[in-house]
């Protein structure tokens, strides 16, 4: 069985609102509350189960008990190595609309203390010794040093690594050798251009290869041996909270399996649209993900 390490700098808990309507300014009856332990290595972890692969989550934590976080990983059946951290785990709340939009809040994190970045890295790096591939994923909390992700991906040599990093942690990523993940709006912030230009100067800095997540548009994989842009034939509707780390569990799975690029790219797309007709983050319909993976179409760029 695949087994992936993944870590969650910025660990959550996501709380999903359904309303019939967000009207802002207004009162607004909601209709059912679900509540999980989150963060985007969290929601990777989970998809990578329900795609038939093993995982653990590596993750800073409350330092006291009971930690709802810690638990919540218990209910979802999650192996986890946590570190003691935080006084209390940040909250995520998505607001679905069953017109359409969701609207999502985002705390920003409580401060890591000394000593957490080096925790986190010792840890890291003793899951890894039976691992197949390694996903970072998520923003950095303050007091950990923006340049986490990239030292935990050369820990990984020459096992697969993917980086879903956002801010300043992302551009540091890039020379790490690793696989880099950042949607539209992420990778514009530190590359111009269309997203395949803007991709291919991240080759030349030392990424391994980019995968740009596009929304409705599917995504597009820049890499040494090739550039791919695949999607899903039609628009699909629902949350779309989780689609992006959905597609990273997938790909995690492909990279370690020797999977080409171009079927990899599919499974990615396939996957996250299969994640958007869950009502939270972290699941996938398994039975949409299969009807779709073979009429995702792929196009060489």
């Amino acid at each position: 069985m695949t087994r992936v390490v993944t870590v969650t700098l910025n660990p959550a808990l996501d709380i999903t609102y359904a309303v019939p309507a967000l009207a802002v300014g207004s009162s607004v009856r909601v209709q059912t509350v679900r509540s999980r332990a989150g963060g985007k290595g969290v929601n990777v972890a989970a998809v990578v189960r329900q795609l038939g692969g093993d995982a653990i989550v590596v993750a800073p934590a409350a330092r006291t008990e009971p930690d709802p976080f810690r638990a919540g990983l218990d209910s979802l059946g999650l192996p986890h190595h946590l570190i003691p951290s935080f006084p209390a785990v940040r909250r995520t709340v998505a607001v679905v609309g069953a017109d359409g939009p969701t609207t999502i809040l985002l705390e920003p994190g409580s401060p890591a203390p000394a000593g957490t970045a080096d925790a986190i890295a010792f840890i890291t790096a003793e899951e890894l010794t039976h691992a197949d591939a390694l996903v970072v994923s998520g923003s950095v909390p303050p007091g950990l040093p923006d340049d986490l992700p990239a030292r935990l991906a050369r820990l990984a040599h020459p096992l697969p690594v993917i980086i879903d990093v956002s801010g300043p942690a992302l551009p540091m990523a890039v020379g790490a050798g690793a696989v880099l993940a950042p949607n539209r709006s992420e990778l514009s912030e530190i590359s111009g251009g269309d997203p395949v230009s803007a991709a291919r100067r991240l080759l030349d800095l030392g990424a391994a290869a980019v995968v740009v997540t596009l929304g409705e548009d599917g995504a597009v994989a820049v890499t040494p041996g090739g550039a791919w842009h695949a999607r899903t034939p039609e628009v699909v509707d629902g949350n779309p909270t989780g689609a992006g780390d959905a597609a990273t569990a997938a790909l995690a799975l492909s990279l370690a399996a020797g999977t080409p690029w171009p079927a990899a790219l599919a499974d990615a797309v396939a996957t996250s649209a299969a994640c958007v007709l869950r009502p939270v983050a972290g699941e996938i319909d398994l039975e949409a993900r299969r009807r779709w993976l073979g009429a995702v179409t792929v196009e060489e760029l």
